[in-house]
C-alpha cells in the first residue's frame, strides 16, 4: 500500500506530498475527519513514506519494496510507533478492551523513544489513533516535546472528534482535513475488499460517508428495523441479545442508531427534513448516540431509540409521493 492507495482522499494526500516534497515537516499534525475514510492509514503512510529510499512524495509499493518499506508494511520498522488499544496493553501488561483511553504512561514512553535518535539517522513517528482520549494529563506531557520537539521527529495525531483535544494541543499541530467519502467510492472500496456487489449496495447507503462503517455494518450483520418495527417487544429482544460486555456492546447499539436513522431516511427520500416529525426523531436518535458515547447504559439507550421509532412508524409517517 502506499499513499496512492488512498480512495477519496485528493485534498488530504496532495498537502501530504507537498510536505513530503518540501521536507518542510511539522513537528505535529492533526489528521481530522469522519471515521473510516483513510486517517489512520494515511498516517501509516505518511510514516513510511519520511523514509522511504526510493521515492520524494510517497512511499513504494509492496510490490518491489526499499528495505525501509518492506520493515514497515511487516510492521517492524523501530521508527514507527502505532499507538492504539494494542500497543498500550502490550506496553502496560494490561487487557487490550479495557483500553479506553491514551494514558499518561503510554505518552511519557513515547516520548523517551522519540528524544533518542534513529539509528539510522531517519524520522521517528508516532502515530496515536483516536487522539482525543488522550487524558488531561497525558495531553499536557506531550505540550512541552511539541513546543521543542526533537530533531527529524513528528506526532501524527488522528481523531474524528479534534473538539474534545486540547485547544494547547490543537494550536500545536498542523491540520490536515479528511472527508466523508462518495458512493461510489465506499461501493469501490467494497468491492476491492472481495464484498459481493448486492452486499455492497445494501452496506452502502449506511456508511454516511465512511468505508469503515460499511465495513462494520456487513460484519455486525444486525437486524434491519423493518425486521422488527412491527414486533411490540422488539425494543426489549434487541436489548437482551446485547452482550453484556460494555465495550462489545456499545459498537453494536451505534451501529443499529445508524440504521434507524437511515430507516427514516429511506422512508420518506427527499421529503425527510421537510417533515418536522422527521427532524424530531432524528433529533432524539442523534442525542442518544451522544448519551451512548458519554457512558449512557447502551441497553437503555437501545431501549428509548428502538421505542422512539415504533411511535414514529404507528403514528404514521410521512410517505414518499
Amino acid at each position: 500500500m502506499s499513499l496512492s492507495s488512498i480512495l477519496g482522499q485528493e485534498r488530504a494526500l496532495q498537502r501530504l506530498r507537498s510536505i513530503l516534497t518540501t521536507r518542510a515537516v511539522p513537528p505535529a499534525l492533526l489528521f481530522h475527519g469522519p471515521q473510516g475514510v483513510g486517517k489512520a492509514t494515511a498516517a501509516l503512510e505518511f510514516a513510511k513514506a519520511l523514509n522511504c529510499e526510493k521515492r520524494q512524495d510517497d512511499s513504494c509499493p509492496r510490490e518491489g519494496p526499499c528495505p525501509s518499506c518492506a520493515g514497515a508494511d511487516k510492521g517492524i520498522d523501530p521508527d514507527i510507533r502505532k499507538v492504539d488499544a494494542a500497543y498500550q496493553a502490550s506496553l502496560l501488561e494490561q487487557e487490550e478492551a479495557k483500553q479506553r483511553s491514551i494514558k499518561i504512561d503510554t505518552v511519557r514512553h513515547l516520548i523517551r523513544d522519540l528524544e533518542m535518535r534513529s539509528m539510522l539517522g531517519r524520522w521517528k513517528t508516532a502515530v496515536l489513533e483516536d487522539a482525543h482520549t488522550l487524558v488531561p494529563a497525558a495531553a499536557n506531557a506531550m505540550l512541552k516535546t511539541l513546543e521543542e520537539p526533537p530533531s527529524r521527529t513528528v506526532w501524527i495525531l488522528v481523531t474524528h472528534r479534534p473538539g474534545e483535544l486540547l485547544a494547547t494541543i490543537r494550536s500545536r499541530c498542523h491540520p490536515v482535513p479528511f472527508a466523508p467519502l462518495a458512493a461510489d467510492v465506499i461501493m469501490q472500496g467494497l468491492l476491492e475488499r472481495g464484498i459481493a456487489r448486492p452486499e455492497a449496495e445494501a452496506a452502502a447507503p449506511l456508511a454516511e460517508g465512511s468505508l469503515g462503517r460499511a465495513l462494520q455494518t456487513l460484519e455486525r450483520a444486525q437486524p434491519d428495523p423493518e425486521e422488527w418495527l412491527a414486533a411490540p417487544l422488539a425494543p426489549f429482544e434487541l436489548a437482551d441479545a446485547l452482550p453484556t460486555g460494555l465495550h462489545l456492546a456499545r459498537p453494536l447499539v451505534e451501529d443499529q442508531l445508524h440504521r434507524m436513522e437511515w430507516h427514516v431516511r429511506r422512508s420518506l427520500g427527499p421529503r425527510t427534513y421537510a417533515s418536522a416529525e422527521a427532524r424530531a426523531v432524528l433529533r432524539e436518535l442523534s442525542d442518544l448516540r451522544r448519551a451512548l458515547r458519554s457512558n449512557a447504559s447502551p441497553r437503555l439507550v437501545l431501549e428509548l431509540a428502538a421505542l422512539r421509532l415504533q411511535e414514529f412508524q404507528t403514528a404514521g409517517s410521512p410517505k414518499p409521493p
